[in-house]
């Protein structure tokens, strides 16, 4: 069955190419963020499911191009020009790394492939969101990718597959770039705002159940996962959706609710902190927290090199050169990530695509109306983004895409919102 609503979805992709472009760069969004070959890896063995939609993607971006149908004022936001900066940043920090091997899980080569292709799919992309039409169903895909992703969670649990799970935590698709439960938290946290704010937005009934009766799940599905990090993401971003509800009847709903499952059902993370001060006793030698030991280190290698880092995917190495014995872990921090692995630059351009992004924020909140398509995506993708960063504070996220997604879609939005309000004026 998935296999054949593949190829139909791959048939009707092109057959949009002609009268809707921006479906095939939905159908890229949709495909790099759920990564379907991984979930049902058995349908696709034969089909290059990635390929083929980032293809037809950028086959619908020269169509428009032709048609002259692009709008340039979007490669023209600090969120396009801030991610050509921290690519071109990374190759130069691979070229100057004074280290010339790695160590990290993955390779060094692999980050960097991996971010060719984020760029010149973000470009792609970023393009093809020209419309309100367009901005919907870029919507759209992160509410079915968070609803699936809590159907997916929960239905392990409740069919008691307790070989999807690892030390009592649920594990992401086997394979794929969410395979730790950490990273597919993250997931969670970028489309959780939009099937929220969805439940004032749609107007249909049975939409609107759906969203009520998805929130609950999925803040259970950030349980099992036992993420202590994505949970406080999650805790922020709840308060902060809800300080933008306009019923206060839904306002408090959602905080109790939330406050109700971590109550209810927050044992995991609870006995996951016991272990963890437990073993840190136990093993005298072993830090309380190796995050705040990383992330000592992590000041470290900024001070020793601020220009290009110790290049990419270095930082392990990098510490067992100059710090020998203190710590054997990563980062586990996208700013420190970024600025220890390829400079500081790269490192304070992240941090800047959050301040850059709520200026965006308050200036379409102030110009759009309540229930519009602009006002549902501006406080989605601002909740969102907060998520986000919260989470990155625990997590290396440098290659996560779906932000980049973000990115874009807050980015666009912003861009349709403002010619949408020119023309307003101008009428």
């Amino acid at each position: 069955m998935i296999r054949l609503l593949t190829i139909l979805g791959l048939l009707v992709s092109l057959f949009l190419l002609s009268s809707a472009p921006w479906a095939s760069a939905v159908a890229y969004t949709l495909v790099s963020i759920l990564q379907p070959q991984y979930v049902w890896f058995w349908s696709f063995e034969s089909i290059p499911i990635f390929k083929i939609t980032a293809a037809l993607a950028i086959l619908a971006w020269g169509i428009e191009l032709s048609r002259g149908n692009i709008n340039w004022q979007v490669y023209k936001t600090w969120q396009f020009k801030g991610i050509v900066l921290i690519w071109a940043w990374m190759h130069l920090s691979n070229f100057f790394s004074p280290f010339s091997y790695y160590y990290a899980g993955i390779g060094a080569e692999i980050v960097l492939g991996t971010m060719n292709t984020i760029v010149i799919m973000y470009f792609i992309v970023l393009g093809l969101i020209n419309n309100e039409k367009s901005l919907k169903w870029f919507a759209y895909v992160l509410v079915l990718v968070g609803i699936y992703y809590t159907y997916w969670a929960n239905d392990h649990y409740l069919s008691n597959n307790w070989s999807q799970f690892k030390n009592g935590r649920l594990n992401g698709p086997r394979g794929s770039p969410y395979g730790d439960g950490n990273a597919l938290s993250i997931v969670l946290i970028v489309c959780m705002p939009f099937v929220l704010f969805g439940i004032q937005h749609f107007k249909q009934k049975w939409l609107q159940v759906l969203m009520i009766l998805s929130l609950p799940l999925m803040w259970h599905a950030l349980i099992l996962f036992a993420s202590r990090g994505a949970l406080l993401s999650a805790g922020v971003l709840t308060l902060f959706a809800a300080s933008l509800m306009k019923s206060k009847v839904l306002n408090k709903a959602l905080v109790l609710g939330f406050l109700t499952i971590i109550i209810a059902q927050g044992g995991a993370l609870l006995d996951r902190t016991k272990n963890t001060v437990s073993a840190a006793q136990t093993n005298s030698e072993e830090p309380l927290n190796p995050r705040l030991v990383s992330w000592k280190i992590g000041a470290k290698l900024i001070g020793k090199y601020p220009i290009f880092g110790a290049g990419p995917q270095r930082f392990q190495i990098a510490s067992a050169t100059h710090f020998p014995g203190e710590s054997p872990h990563v980062a586990h921090n996208t700013f420190f990530n970024f600025s220890a692995n390829t400079g500081l630059l790269t490192g304070l351009v992240f941090i800047s695509f959050f301040f850059a992004s709520f200026r965006q924020y308050k200036k379409v909140r102030d110009s759009t109306e309540f229930g519009s398509t602009f006002h549902y995506i501006n406080r989605s993708c601002a909740a969102a983004l907060l998520g986000f960063f919260v989470g990155a504070i625990f997590l290396d996220l440098i290659i996560f895409e779906p932000f980049y997604f973000l990115l874009a879609l807050i980015s666009a939005n912003y861009i349709l919102a403002t010619e949408a309000e020119t023309e307003k004026v101008g009428e």
